[in-house]
This record gives C-alpha cells, structure tokens and sequence, in this order.
C-alpha cells in the first residue's frame, strides 16, 4: 500500500503480512554531496513497544537507543541494496523502516527488506535492480517460504535471503548440520520466491513509481580513467607492492598528487574549480557574439574589437575530485590483477614445494623457505 501515508517523502510504502505490517520511506536530499567512492546512504529500522500493543513500564518511558537485533536488521536492508546503486549518485538517501504492528506470528524482519526494496523501486532513486526478501525454513524435509515464529521453533534451517529476479545479493542464517545440497535446494527456493515478488513490484511501479533521476549520474570522464593509468602504471604497480601498510599508504598518496600535479601541469585540471566554469562560460559569450557578427554582417560600436577567428577545441577540465575518485578505482583495478597474479604463481610455487626430484642417488627435496606473503612483496 502506497499514497496515504508519507506522501511528502520520495516514496513510502505499508507491507502487510499477516497483521504484521511495516512502514518504509525514502527521503533523498534537494541537493547533492561531495563526490565520494561511496553511497551515501543511512538505514534505520525501528521496532516499537506500541507494535505489539505494550507500553514501557519502567523508569524511561520512551523508545530507548536501537537494541543489537534492529542494528542486525538495518544491515539486512543495507547489503542488498547498496550494489544496486549506480556510480556517480551522490544524492543522500535516508531509509526508514518502522514496524506498526506485531502479531506474533509473521516475522517483521524479512517484511522490512522487502518493504525497503518497494520504497526505493518506487522513489526517484536511479538504482539498477528491484530487490525483495525472503526467509527459508526446513520443516519434516520440506522447505517454507517465509515460515512463522511457531514453525521457526521447529525449524532445521534458517535462512534469510535477498535479492533480485535474477541474482542473490546477500544470505544469512543458520542450520542444523545440513548438507550442501540441501542448503543449494533452499537458496534456489529463495530465489524462485523473490523472483516472484520482484514481479509483482515491478507491475507496482509501472503503475505509480516516479521517474528515475538518471540525469543526477555524475560520472568522471572516460578520457580522464585513461590519462591516470597512463601517468601512475609502472609507479602503481611498484607502490602496491610495499608490504608494509604505513610506506604502502605514503607511496599511494605520493603518487596521486603526482598524477594530479602532472596533469595540472598539461592544462588537465583546474586550480581554481570555480574559474573553469566562468572562463567556458566567456568563451561562449564571445563565440555567440562572433557568429552574430558573421551572419549579419554588421558590427555595432561596441564590437569593433572582435574578430572572427578559427575556433579550436576546448581542452576539458577535470576536478582534483574526480581525478582523486578515478586514481582510487584504478589502484583496486590493479590491485585485484596483482592478487589474481600472486594466487597463480602461489599455485606454481606450492606445486614445486611438493614436488620431488631424483638426481642420480640422491633424493633431492626442492623447498622455499618463504611464505606466501613474502612471495607477493618480492614478485
């Protein structure tokens, strides 16, 4: 249920089950932050003592600090959602989740991150996918779709799943000393009920979802990913190999006011952020008025100055934030290659170690006698 309550927020969103039933709303900032190599998002889940028709009956009679399950729960929300989450949207998002009513019986938990998935599939939020969740139980060899709390007791697994129609962003639970197969069947389980749901949500928002900020994407320029591996390649490398996390940060930081300085120093970017906009901005007031004078072949008396001259590109100019975002992507670029290198010749090495050589009458035993680690740092 959606339109009642919450209207002035981007989107709001009631998830009944059972009598069970849970609030959520997203409410977006007017304006964006500071670029960063995050989200900045912030989930809060709320169980009141209301919800269950009880009052507090101690000294505080008000909703204390979030207990450790509702801060459990907060990351529940938050795993699914955030990789869904486009790159260069850096509008605050806040997610709010409150449980308005416990019968019991139906688990609010799961509710909640199916509600949250409504809420930002319904909001102006550009996120990529629909997600829904759902929780598994295994009662006599069968498995339950968002089992009660009575059939929980019972219960050999518990399994809390979210995702969306196609893919599982994030699993959490326990069992009862299950084999994989069985755990492999509930997830697939899991899976064929969020497809469902995830349906259903995307028929919802075809009939009142907002249109998505896509505009709002701010990304770094193409161009600029590649003078950055251009400048940092071999010197990155050589950086990520320091094994020591203190030497290991200096180099990096070095390096990127290197490469911010280098390209500062080809025009790349600008000094003054605020000068490169109005500078643009003159050179399109000149150029309007040189075509004025072009096509009309007349000058007034205040435009005897100008002179209609060949017009070349514009160099673009890159903010020291975006050149600071795309030197961070670039280092974990590299630096996955780097484990993915050090994991095959680990491989080869323990290979060797293992491996046994008869020279003649002797018994040859070829051994390192260096770990893994030290293998990465001199590679």
């Amino acid at each position: 249920e959606t339109g009642h309550i919450g209207r002035q927020a981007s989107a709001s969103v009631m998830v009944t089950d059972g009598e069970t039933i849970v609030y959520c709303s997203v409410c977006m900032a007017d304006t964006p932050s500071d670029p960063s190599d995050f989200f900045p998002m912030s989930v809060h889940y709320q169980e009141r003592l209301s919800a269950a028709g009880r009052t507090s009956g101690g000294f505080f009679k008000r909703e204390g600090r979030a207990k450790d399950h509702e801060v459990l729960v907060c990351r529940l929300i938050d795993r699914p959602l955030r990789p869904t989450m486009p790159k260069g949207f850096y509008y605050e998002t806040q997610i709010l989740s409150w449980v308005f009513s416990y019968d019991g019986i139906h688990s609010p938990d799961c509710v909640a991150v199916t509600a949250a998935g409504i809420a930002m599939a319904l909001s102006e939020v550009p996120n990529k996918q629909t997600i829904a969740g759902v929780r598994i139980g295994m009662i006599n060899d069968q498995f339950v779709v968002n089992p009660t709390t009575e059939q929980m007791e019972d219960s050999e697994l518990d399994l809390m799943m979210a995702g969306t129609d196609s893919a599982i962003l994030m699993i959490e639970g326990f069992c009862d000393f299950l084999t994989e197969e069985k755990l492999l069947q509930a997830v697939e389980t899991g899976q064929v009920a969020i497809r469902e749901i995830c349906k259903a949500i995307d028929v919802l928002v075809q009939t009142c979802g907002k249109k998505k900020m896509v505009e709002a994407i701010n990304l770094p320029p193409a161009e600029l990913y590649r003078h950055v591996e251009d400048i940092s390649g071999d010197e990155l490398v050589k950086a990520l190999q320091i094994k020591e996390k203190i030497p290991r940060r200096k180099a990096l930081s070095a390096l990127e006011e290197k490469v911010i300085m280098i390209l500062s120093e080809q025009g790349y970017v600008s000094k003054d952020e605020l000068s490169g906009p109005i500078e643009n901005l003159a050179d399109i007031v000149e150029e309007e008025d040189e075509d004025e004078v072009i096509e009309d072949g007349e000058v007034d008396e205040g435009d005897v100055h100008i002179k209609p001259v060949s017009r070349k590109p514009h160099r673009q100019l890159f903010s020291e934030v975006d050149v600071k975002l795309v030197f961070k992507e670039v280092s974990s670029k590299y630096l996955r290659r780097r484990i993915v290198e050090v994991n095959v010749i680990a491989r080869m090495l323990r290979y060797i170690y293992y491996s046994i050589c008869w020279v003649g009458s002797f018994h040859l035993h070829i051994a390192f006698l260096f770990a893994t680690s030290q293998c990465y740092s001199g590679l």
